[in-house]
């Protein structure tokens, strides 16, 4: 099942991400120009919406489980995986693409370099795209987790969870006050090490909420009020140690758990601008690919023309991000429009 709050909630989750990058690169260009450092109470706006990001690709993770649920359902193994080659056509070109885009303008702007190994290695991990490689392994395994969650719903959650923190604690020694043996690190997925100890559960979320979104959707209304004190509990501790209190590590990873077990219950009618929105969410894989690249170009012009900004975080912040998204949007959907729309699939995915 489809829920129709879904494609709204995607265009969240990608100006959470165009938020979150123009915070950091922001803070980088302050620093590299000189800029005067933002004031406590700037830092702390600033950081309490960078944390909001924590939830944007668990957002496209569990959105793309149910999707694809949806679309492979009930389907042979040979007609799923057919499904999902065509659907990774669409990832990995405009991925490729655009991860190339980036090498070149890091090049550029820092001389940046790697030997033809490296930039194998950097599209193998997702530099700097880190959120493409997991989609793509959890596709590939997306008719294997299907089935286990049309019978085991329960034991995969509990498996995938698990696993997550395994390779959390693995690769974060004292996460939970004690340090795994070293031969741990040798049972995590190289490459993914770091995404599935973010993120892992997210995907196989989506495929059980899909398939068992009539009863999974009443129980999750049941405890919707403690579903929201545990995302704001979570999310302000995260805020709190990411300002240096504490270490913001585990409050990071409970956040976005309660916060996707929350989309459920959001109704479409009460999203502001949800058509806005979903015209955003539509074309969130392009944005996602782009929008490093545009944000790295306009700090670069206002560090040459306009660098006084950079003193300024919270006019300058607002600015790109609204700049960035109404440009590519503006980009991609002149894209849509020429004699071959198809051919954007292949550059925006």
């Amino acid at each position: 099942m489809l829920s129709r709050q879904f494609p709204g909630l995607r265009g969240i989750a990608i100006l959470l991400v165009v938020l979150n990058h123009a915070i950091a690169l922001s803070l980088v260009a302050a620093q590299e120009y000189g800029a005067r450092a933002p004031s406590q109470p700037a830092w702390v706006i600033l950081q309490a919406l960078r944390t909001l990001g924590l939830v944007a690709v668990p957002i496209f993770l569990f959105l793309s489980g149910s999707y694809l649920t949806y679309a492979a359902r009930g389907k042979s193994l040979g007609v799923s995986y057919r499904t999902i080659l065509l659907s990774l056509r669409h990832i990995l070109v405009p991925y490729a693409l655009w991860s190339v885009v980036f090498y070149g303008l890091v090049f550029l702007l820092r001389n940046e370099t790697y030997s033809l190994f490296g930039y194998f290695k950097n599209l193998l991990v997702g530099y700097p795209f880190e959120y493409v490689p997991l989609a793509v392994f959890c596709y590939l395994l997306a008719p294997f987790i299907i089935r286990a969650g049309e019978k085991h719903p329960g034991r995969l959650i509990a498996a995938v969870a698990a696993y997550q923190l395994f390779a959390a604690c693995a690769i974060k020694p004292g996460l939970l006050g004690f340090d795994m043996p070293q031969w741990a690190r040798l049972l995590t997925i190289p490459g993914l090490r770091t995404t599935i100890a973010l993120w892992a559960v997210f995907f196989p979320l989506g495929v059980v909420y899909s398939l068992h979104s009539a009863s999974l959707t009443p129980a999750l209304r049941r405890v919707g009020w403690l579903l929201v004190v545990g995302a704001a509990v979570c999310y302000g501790t995260a805020v709190i140690g990411s300002l240096g209190a504490f270490d913001p590590a585990v409050p990071s990873l409970l956040a976005p758990v309660f916060g996707v077990l929350l989309l459920p219950l959001i109704r479409r009618e009460t999203i502001p601008a949800v058509e806005v929105l979903e015209s955003i969410g539509r074309r969130a894989y392009g944005l996602y690919l782009t929008n490093l690249v545009f944000l790295s170009l306009a700090l670069l012009g206002i560090g040459v023309g306009l660098p006084w900004l950079l003193s300024q975080l919270l006019v300058l912040v607002p600015l790109i991000f609204v700049l960035t998204t109404l440009a590519l949007q503006a980009l991609i959907g002149a894209m849509e429009r020429t004699p071959v729309p198809a051919f954007r699939r292949y550059v925006f995915g």
